[in-house]
């Protein structure tokens, strides 16, 4: 801002020496125009723009592709993850899979998240924006070999990018690389409090009605794998959880894990894959057992039926037979291999009668809050609504239906996240960018959303409460209210004079440029600078005289179309709002410094405001939230091709309005 004010006191200082903004020049300055005059000024405007100038680009988009894992079982799943990161909000559409010849697909999902982070820069500190968003593909092989994924199309912006092909490697015993490797922990007498928490949390400490739960048959083995479940029958989408323990009479030097279970037919998270082994005491039939959790996962089974959950296979070093007072033992040392029991789960179709329409596969036990971050919404300027479902169960599967937002406000964006706690649950929130396009009160419906409740075995219906906010009045808007009452009263405006040059209605700092200004490319800048100030004064003052505002306007358009070819959503709203403020500004009579445009509409003659005042006013809409709202508010006008319509319709409105005002030809 120190640097615009240093342009316009120039400018005020030019005036004052004879420059006249309506007239053009007066004598003494008009005959020194192509020499010292002139250098001057331009010697003046390199040194106050002496920073390099960097145009505006394209989104910096990057897009991904990764495997994970990249070696499994014939049995097992990976998940293909393609990833897009860019700087700024892009539309995204959603990837086109390439022919799946080795794979098939059983499932996906989605989640994106924006992220801000502030930045050191050479004009300042900077919040620089990170957008991403994964898809995510669950992929069963059909066959053993190295299978190749072939790369992956996404159009970012109506530009498509391809990711690089992948490899992954389907063979028995592959894959156990991937897994951290569970440590015995030697610290035997340890109470394992930590794990103790942790069987709370997740709700596995007492087994629930319906589970199973696996148990020792012969004390005198040196270990077992036990499995335990929290329910054997389920509804398609039904959470369920299992978990897998190490049992021991004796001492672990050493576990290795042979085969993970690949749980073919569910949708797996993650809740804990243990990296050392932490033992707990336990008592079954009189035997005291050293217990440890290998591994718990979160499951959903895919389709109606009955699926397996498949076995846990270990290979131990074991030392049985350890005394009841800590010490080591007096058997040797044995190194042997054991399995957990496969559990079979029946699986039940979801009901379909009073299934609701909108009802997108979600199944839990879900609860939902909303709130308001902005407590004082302005008009015209978006404001986030943040609903969050959270409760046990898949929680990427809820979608929100169609909105239905009251008259006066808009959505501009909606954002999701979603994640799966290592306790069992998860959840997802939504993000939604309004804008209010008036000030007053207003009240958002309820947001709601259907989900099967497996504990009732009925669908319900989620429901946030209403909530009522009051909008408050831009500044732009107040002040028009004001001029309104003030010019009802008042007399006729004073015959037009001098004026100081058109208000920058953004200031965005100019970033350093990666070209050396060294002495000789300054100078070469500066001929630059005094060439093109030259042929400038010669054209406006020479001997086609002083410009029409049908030549001025034809020069402004022409700079709006080329930000619009190649610069971002904020640099072409506020080039537009300057053209619909100078444009109508010259048709009313308006030569202030700060003119709202807003304002110029409503003072356009009746047949004009009547004729094009309305879309006037929508296209003024737009161009500001493009100028003033974050990317991630913009919606369709972040894509450049819903930008350049703006542009074409709005050269096309001012075009039109200067044709019928009859002041096209008139010298400003």
């Amino acid at each position: 801002m120190k640097r615009i004010g240093e342009i316009l006191w120039l400018g005020r200082a030019l005036r004052a020496s004879g420059w006249n903004w309506r007239g053009g020049l007066t004598g003494g300055l008009k005959r020194s125009l192509m020499s010292g005059g002139l250098c001057a000024f331009g010697m003046i405007a390199l040194s106050l723009l002496g920073t390099p100038l960097t145009w505006a680009s394209d989104a910096k988009v990057q897009v991904t592709a990764e495997a994970e894992p990249q070696a499994i079982e014939p049995s097992g799943t990976v998940v293909l993850n393609v990833i897009v990161t860019s700087d700024r909000s892009v539309a995204i559409e959603p990837p086109t899979l390439p022919p799946m010849s080795d794979f098939e697909v059983i499932g996906n999902f989605q989640s994106s998240e924006t992220r801000a982070t502030l930045v050191q820069t050479p004009t300042g500190p900077q919040f620089q924006s990170v957008q991403r968003s994964v898809f995510s593909f669950q992929l069963s092989p059909k066959r053993i070999g190295a299978l190749s994924i072939f790369p992956v199309e996404v159009v970012v912006d109506g530009k498509a990018y391809r990711t690089k092909a992948l490899t992954v490697r389907v063979a028995q015993g592959a894959g156990q690389a991937a897994r951290p490797r569970p440590q015995p922990n030697l610290g035997m007498d340890e109470e394992g409090e930590d794990l103790f928490d942790q069987l709370l949390k997740r709700g596995l400490r007492q087994l629930p009605q319906g589970g199973t739960r696996t148990l020792p048959t012969n004390p005198n083995e040196a270990f077992f794998i036990q499995v335990e479940t929290d329910k054997t029958e389920a509804y398609v989408g039904e959470q369920i959880t299992v978990s897998f323990y190490l049992y021991t009479t004796g001492i672990i030097r050493e576990l290795d894990t042979l085969r993970y279970p690949s749980l073919k037919g569910f949708w797996k998270e993650d809740i804990e894959i243990a990296t050392q082994l932490n033992f707990q005491q336990e008592v079954i039939d009189g035997v005291a057992y050293k217990k440890a959790l290998l591994a718990s996962y979160a499951l959903f089974p895919i389709k109606e039926g009955t699926s397996t959950i498949d076995s846990y296979q270990v290979r131990c070093s074991v030392i049985p037979g350890a005394d009841p007072f800590g010490g080591l033992g007096m058997g040797r040392q044995l190194q042997l291999t054991k399995s957990s029991l496969p559990v079979k789960v029946q699986v039940k179709a979801l009901p379909t009668e009073g299934r609701p329409a909108d009802f997108t596969g979600a199944v839990g036990e879900f609860q939902v809050t909303a709130r308001m971050d902005e407590k004082n919404p302005i008009a015209h300027q978006p404001f986030p609504v943040k609903i969050r479902f959270e409760g046990r169960g898949n929680a990427k599967m809820i979608e929100l239906p169609a909105l239905q937002l009251p008259e006066g406000l808009e959505l501009y964006d909606t954002r999701n996240e979603a994640k799966f706690f290592n306790w069992g649950t998860s959840f997802k929130e939504f993000t939604l960018f309004i804008i209010p396009r008036r000030d007053g009160d207003f009240e958002l419906p309820p947001f709601a959303a259907s989900i099967f409740d497996p504990k009732t075995k009925s669908f319900v219906r989620r429901s946030t409460e209403a909530m009522r906010f009051r909008v408050q009045a831009s500044q732009g808007a107040q002040s028009q209210r004001e001029s309104f009452q003030k010019n009802a009263s008042a007399a006729p405006s004073a015959p037009r004079g001098p004026r100081l040059p058109e208000p920058v209605l953004v200031y965005e700092a100019w970033a350093p440029s990666a070209v050396p200004m060294g002495a000789l490319g300054l100078s070469g800048f500066a001929l630059l600078c005094l060439a093109g100030l030259g042929l400038h004064g010669v054209r406006l003052f020479g001997k086609w005289g002083r410009p029409t505002l049908q030549a001025r306007l034809k020069q402004r358009l022409k700079a709006l179309d080329k930000v619009s070819a190649q610069g971002e959503a904020a640099v072409v709203g506020v080039q537009a709002v300057n053209a619909m403020a100078f444009t109508l500004g010259e048709i009313v009579g308006d030569y202030s410094e700060t003119r709202e445009v807003a304002r110029l509409i409503q003072s356009l003659p009746p047949s004009l405001k009547q004729s094009h005042g309305e879309e006037l006013h929508r296209l003024l809409t737009e161009f500001e939230a493009m100028a003033f709202a974050p990317s991630e508010a913009l919606g369709e006008l972040a894509r450049a091709e819903a930008r350049r319509e703006r542009v074409v319709a709005l050269k096309k409105a001012l075009q039109r309005v200067v044709e019928l005002s009859g002041s096209g030809e008139r010298s400003i």
